[in-house]
C-alpha cells in the first residue's frame, strides 16, 4: 500500500513570527515617540519659565543637584574662581545650519560638593563656517549668569573636559552663559537654539500608523491563503 503525502500546514508560521516581531519593533518605537513627546513638553515649560525666571546662586543649585534633584534649565548666577588648569580649546558645533565654534572655560566654584563647572561661553562670530578653527585665548570668565544643562547634551566629547581631573569634583552640568561681567570680546553667548521643534507626536503616529497597515497587509494576505 503506497503511503499518502503528509499534508502541509498552509498557515505561514514563519512569515507570522516575522510580522509579530516588526508589528511590536512599530510598537515600540511609537510608544519611545510618546515618552519623548512628555520629554519636550517638560523641556519646552521649563524654557517658557527661564524667560521670567530670576538667577538663583549657583551653590544651593548644585547642593540640590548632589542629592539627586533635577536642575536641569535652571537659571544661575556664578562668580568664577580661577580653575588653576590648562585652558579649554574651542568646541565643534552647529547653529541654525552653520558651523561655529564655541569658547569654553572651567570656572571654579566656592563651597557646596563641586568646585568645577564647566561653561559653554557661546560662539566665536568670526569663525563661523570654518572648518577648522585657530587656537584662540579669551580671559577667564568672571561674573556668570547663565543656565545649566546636563553635560551629556553638549554632545560630542565636550564632557571629557571635566572627566579625569585629579583632586577635582566637577559638577555633572554645564553652564551655558547669557552674559558675563565683564562681557568678553569675540564671544556671542548662545544658549540655547533658536528654535526647538516638537514633532514627537506626529512621529508616533506614524509608527502606530505603519503597525496598523502591516496588520491590515497581513491580514489580507492571510485570508487569500487560507479561503477554500
Amino acid at each position: 500500500m503506497s503511503e499518502v503525502p503528509p499534508v502541509k500546514s498552509r498557515f505561514p508560521i514563519g512569515l507570522t513570527i516575522a510580522v509579530a516581531i516588526a508589528f511590536g519593533i512599530l510598537c515600540f518605537l511609537g510608544a519611545w515617540q510618546i515618552k519623548r513627546m512628555a520629554w519636550k513638553e517638560d523641556l519646552l515649560g521649563r524654557i517658557e519659565t527661564l524667560k521670567t525666571a530670576p538667577a538663583a546662586p549657583i551653590g544651593p543649585v548644585l547642593a540640590a543637584a548632589a542629592q539627586g534633584r533635577n536642575v536641569a534649565w535652571t537659571r544661575v548666577s556664578v562668580a568664577c574662581r580661577p580653575a588653576s588648569l590648562p585652558p579649554l580649546s574651542l568646541a565643534y558645533g552647529i547653529r541654525d545650519g552653520d558651523v561655529v565654534w564655541r569658547a569654553q572655560a572651567l570656572c571654579g566654584v566656592q563651597g557646596g560638593p563641586y568646585d568645577l563647572i564647566l561653561v559653554d561661553r557661546g560662539v566665536v562670530p568670526e569663525l563661523t563656517g570654518q572648518v577648522e578653527a585657530p587656537a584662540r585665548a579669551f580671559a577667564e570668565p568672571g561674573q556668570v549668569t547663565g543656565i545649566l544643562i546636563p553635560l551629556e547634551q553638549l554632545g560630542g566629547h565636550r564632557a571629557d573636559a571635566v572627566t579625569g581631573l585629579a583632586g577635582r569634583k566637577p559638577a555633572p552640568l554645564a553652564l551655558m552663559a547669557e552674559r558675563e561681567t565683564p562681557a568678553p570680546a569675540g564671544i556671542v553667548p548662545a544658549p540655547l537654539p533658536a528654535e526647538i521643534s516638537n514633532r514627537h507626536l506626529e512621529y508616533a503616529l506614524t509608527w502606530f500608523g505603519l503597525a496598523v497597515t502591516l496588520l491590515f497587509i497581513y491580514a489580507a494576505m492571510l485570508w487569500r491563503r487560507l479561503r477554500p
